[in-house]
């Protein structure tokens, strides 16, 4: 089964060709996770695996079609979960909370959300190749908000995993 999640909070899983259901995001991400939760119980020797699940931010308007687009300041001032789906995070400590192996919740999604301006944005690639003009001026369709270029997020994220690391394994 092949899953896309859509510009608009709509995923659609596709079975056979001629079948296609289309559920919300959040009903979507449960299928997912429940999917990957159970390919870990099935798959992960607990005693000599170790499994950290990192989360991620959303958007920064919430229910806009806003994205990262143009984006050139991180967020400052006050703030906390402005555009973080609480459904979303209840859903993964659930399917956390039911699995029968430890895995390591690495909770980034507020430190993601204040560096909306550390995404490729239009400035990336598709199958390989760089966004045409065409592409880069439609930022709607073709922003990639989802990864991370900057110095900083990515940077952060690997101190926090080292540190859970040596807090377990020792130096």
């Amino acid at each position: 089964m092949q899953s896309h999640v859509g510009t608009y909070g709509k995923c659609f899983r596709f079975g056979l060709p001629t079948i296609m259901k289309q559920y919300n995001v959040t009903a979507a991400y449960k299928i997912a996770l429940q999917t990957w939760a159970n390919w870990l119980q099935m798959s992960i020797n607990p005693q000599t695996q170790r499994v950290y699940f990192m989360s991620l931010s959303w958007e920064w308007k919430p229910g806009s079609e806003g994205n990262c687009f143009n984006e050139s300041q991180p967020i400052e001032g006050p703030y906390w979960g402005v555009g973080t789906s609480l459904e979303i995070m209840r859903i993964v400590e659930e399917i956390l909370q039911d699995l029968k192996i430890d895995v390591t919740f690495l909770n980034i999604t507020q430190l993601s959300d204040l560096r909306k301006d550390a995404h490729t944005s239009v400035y990336t690639e598709r199958k390989g190749k760089l966004l045409t003009k065409e592409q880069q001026a439609d930022p709607k369709n073709f922003a990639d908000c989802i990864h991370w270029c900057l110095p900083g997020v990515p940077d952060t994220w690997n101190e926090i995993l080292y540190a859970h690391l040596l807090q377990e394994f020792g130096n």
